[in-house]
């Protein structure tokens, strides 16, 4: 079976799972085109690869976080910069520029500092599975 359905299938368990709903035949139940000894054999695999698992879901939800802040941060200072090309005060314009400044700001610290924790992380991760 293609490697991403296999995938896909185990994270829509894990969604399952974390609904509290653990028998397999339960499982099933949510799941409906999942036959039980599927979900036995997936909920044995999560078992033994938790670890890894767990390593790499968390891995994924930082990436995915991190790229998500990026883009609000993206979406605020092109507001901002849209504010302070129509603005004519010029002490409002000063407080948009400020808080443009602020917004750049944090987005290269986030993604300075996201890449550092990242390669961290990944470290980490390569790390643990090569000792067990």
């Amino acid at each position: 079976m293609n490697h991403s359905l296999v995938h896909k299938r185990r994270e829509r368990i894990s969604i399952v799972l974390a609904k509290s709903i653990t028998t397999p035949s339960a499982i099933a139940n949510q799941l409906k085109d999942v036959d039980i000894e599927t979900i036995k054999n997936d909920l044995k695999w999560m078992r033994k690869n938790s670890r890894v698992v767990l390593s790499g879901n968390t891995l994924e939800g930082y990436i995915f976080e991190t790229h998500n802040t990026i883009e609000q941060l993206r979406d605020i200072e092109l507001e901002l910069q849209s504010l302070r090309s129509t603005e004519k005060e010029t002490e409002t314009k000063l407080k948009i520029i400020h808080e443009l400044k602020e917004v750049i700001n944090m987005r290269w610290v986030l993604h300075g500092d996201g890449l550092t924790l990242l390669a961290q992380k990944i470290g980490d991760r390569v790390d643990s599975q090569t000792t067990n």
